[in-house]
């Protein structure tokens, strides 16, 4: 099964990446939260979807092979890589690493910057 399929401009297009002082003087829009699926993640998605993430990263363990191309990080059959972020290697289902593609991919609609005078 193959493990890590990176799609780049989809992931360079999807990721905002904020300096710490802009993603505090940002916010989502209304509806959204942001996923924080991992440290620095600040892609803003539905309220079930950043539930779904922790209760994936809660899981990563036992979702792993242990051994395998890819290491320690190898999934276990059925799994592959969340890649909500270019270092996100939690184990998830495929739905859910195309969740986070479309996450990514909306990221710039989501959120909204507070204008800083």
């Amino acid at each position: 099964m193959k493990q890590f399929s990176l799609s780049l401009p989809a992931l360079l297009f999807g990721i905002i990446l904020y300096t710490p002082q802009a993603y505090a003087q940002a916010k989502c829009t209304q509806g959204y939260v942001w996923r924080e699926a991992t440290r620095g993640d600040y892609v803003c998605v539905t309220p079930q979807t950043r539930r779904q993430a922790w209760n994936d990263n809660a899981q990563q363990d036992a979702r792993r092979a242990g051994r395998g191309q890819y290491g320690y990080e190898t999934c276990k059959q059925g799994y592959v890589w969340r890649e909500a972020t270019t270092d996100d290697k939690v184990c998830v289902t495929p739905a859910t690493r195309d969740q986070a593609r479309y996450d990514n991919s909306r990221a710039r609609q989501r959120v909204h910057a507070q204008r800083i005078d």
